[in-house]
C-alpha cells in the first residue's frame, strides 16, 4: 500500500493502549524519514488522546539502524517528552547497542530497556505501580508503598 503522507500512514500504525498511562508501539522493518514522521505523528496522537504518561517504542523488529534512523529515535523521544510523556526504547539488540556506540550517537537521555518486559516494568516503577500475586496466583498491579 502506497501513502501519501506520514500523517495517512500514522493513522495505520496500532500504538496500543497496554495499562492506564502507558502506551506501546512495536516497529518492524524499514524506518525511513516519512516512516519516523508517522511514527512520531501516531504516537504524539495517541498520547494526547490518552493523557499517557509513558510509551514504549520496541524497535526489536527494525532491520538496520544507521544514523538516519537513531536521529529520528532521539527527535521521537524528545517529541514526546515535550508533552508530558516518557519513551522507554525497548528491543535494542546487541548488534543495534554496538551500530550506535560506533556511530557515536548521543542516546545519554533517551531511556533504553532491552525487553518490553523489562520497559513495561520500569513503567510501571515510574508511574509508582507494582505487581503483586494475589491468593490466587494472578497478578494484579497496586501502588508502591512508600
Amino acid at each position: 500500500m502506497t501513502y501519501e503522507s506520514p500523517v495517512d500512514l500514522a493513522k495505520e500504525l496500532p500504538v496500543t493502549l497496554l495499562w492506564d498511562r502507558i502506551l506501546m508501539l512495536s516497529i518492524v522493518g524499514v524506518v525511513d524519514s516519512m516512516r519516523s514522521q508517522a511514527i512520531m505523528t501516531a504516537m504524539l496522537t495517541k498520547i494526547e488522546e490518552t493523557e499517557a504518561r509513558i510509551i514504549i517504542l520496541d524497535i526489536l523488529g527494525v532491520e538496520v539502524v544507521d544514523t538516519a534512523v537513531a536521529n529520528h529515535l532521539i527527535k521521537i523521544t524528545q517529541a514526546c517528552r515535550l508533552m508530558g510523556c516518557t519513551c522507554i526504547v525497548s528491543g535494542i539488540s546487541p548488534a543495534i547497542a554496538q551500530t550506535l556506540v560506533q556511530l557515536g550517537i548521543p542516546l545519554s537521555d533517551v531511556v533504553t530497556r532491552v525487553t518490553i518486559r523489562d520497559a513495561l516494568i520500569h513503567a510501571f516503577q515510574v508511574l509508582g505501580l507494582e505487581i503483586k500475586p494475589i491468593a490466587l496466583g494472578a497478578p494484579v498491579v497496586q501502588p508502591l508503598r512508600k
